[in-house]
């Protein structure tokens, strides 16, 4: 999909919301096409953009990479509904929270909601650290740069450049599976002849 060129909300749209997907266990890249296709047939979430797939280095723990994206999406589900129905999918796809920032088969994390901005106990928007993660920035300002960080007052691409590209191994450019990877470093070596 492309860049979510329209960002505007008039007062009878739905909320415009930006979700992080995150895998690093089974078959990461299948499980992520097939959380994105799960959260397009989910009622009240009609999705616009899905970013490219990144291969990035994990945060926390010794683990394998992980595979990072970002989708658009406008929802007709409050903000507590839309985190109960992304829990609700990551349990589908064997989830399991045992440890703080390990491995998992699928993360998927509610980074903007409109313009909301909220702390309860179950729910931060916008996300805590969106402001922070290559993994997470890199991908959303793909599909929507121009977005504004509600809290900070600047735009994703604005955040995304501060932040820069650390962690970011090899992104995944196209459905047939093309794969650029950041440094020559980061190649895999060539199949032997």
């Amino acid at each position: 999909m492309a860049e979510c060129t329209d960002l505007s909300i008039s007062p009878s749209d739905p909320p415009l919301v930006a979700i992080a997907l995150g895998s690093n266990l089974g078959e990461p890249l299948l499980q992520l096409r097939s959380a994105v296709q799960v959260l397009a047939q989910t009622p009240g979430i009609h999705v616009l953009a899905c970013s490219p797939w990144y291969r990035t280095t994990p945060v926390g723990p010794p683990q394998p990479d992980y595979w990072n994206g970002c989708l658009i999406a406008r929802t007709q589900l409050s903000p507590w509904a839309l985190l109960q129905t992304l829990q609700r999918i990551e349990t589908q796809f064997g989830r399991q929270r045992q440890e703080h920032w390990g491995s998992r088969t699928l993360d998927l994390d509610l980074l903007l909601y409109g313009d909301r901005v909220m702390t309860t106990a179950e729910l931060t928007l916008p996300h805590p650290r969106l402001a922070e993660r290559p993994f997470v920035l890199v991908p959303l300002a793909a599909i929507a740069p121009h977005w504004r960080h509600p809290l900070l007052g600047e735009t994703i691409q604005t955040l995304r450049e501060r932040v820069g590209d650390a962690g970011i191994i090899a992104v995944l450019s196209d459905d047939a599976g093309e794969t650029t990877f950041a440094t020559a470093a980061d190649r895999p070596p060539p199949e032997p002849r």
